[in-house]
């Protein structure tokens, strides 16, 4: 069984032995809990090239809102936003505009020329987690561990999301 939720949620499913495991972009330490990066993407920012306006800011956490902040003073306050990246996707595709998203998920977009990377755009980095109980370890968690390590290993993912006809 797999579960999206906020990484607090998650991670205090884990503690609570109702997760085997969690996948968050900013781990909370805990006694007890292991924490490995499995790796490490970029968020950067891509345009429509038919409609590269407005901008829209996409919520990827507390760390990227303060780096956005600092680093684009004047995109701090933008009119559209979302905090759920496939949707702000999907609105940018049917609509127009551009924002930040992680690089294996727009690749596919960039490839076609669907998007473009803006120019002079800062990057971020925003890395991937896994996080487990030491204790309730078993080897069908290392199982899946070993699968989910070989998957980011290989790079044979595509990311994109697909329900788009561009693609």
């Amino acid at each position: 069984r797999s579960e999206i939720s906020d990484e607090d949620a998650l991670l205090r499913k884990v503690d609570m032995g109702l997760l085997d495991a969690a996948l968050v972009y900013q781990p909370i330490y805990g006694p007890g809990l292991q924490v490995e990066q499995l790796m490490e993407e970029k968020l950067i920012r891509v345009r429509r090239v038919q409609r590269p306006e407005p901008y829209i800011y996409i919520d990827w956490g507390e760390a990227f809102r303060r780096q956005h902040d600092a680093a684009l003073p004047d995109c701090a306050r933008s009119t559209l936003s979302f905090n759920l990246g496939p949707l702000a996707l999907q609105f940018i595709l049917d609509h127009g505009g551009s924002g930040y998203f992680r690089t294996r998920v727009v690749q596919a977009y960039l490839d076609k020329g669907v998007f473009e990377r803006v120019p002079q755009a800062p990057e971020f980095t925003y890395p991937t987690y896994l996080v487990y109980p030491r204790k309730r370890d078993s080897e069908a968690l290392q199982q899946a561990i070993a699968v989910l390590r070989g998957l980011i290993a290989a790079d044979s993912s595509d990311w994109s999301q697909r329900w788009d006809p561009l693609v």
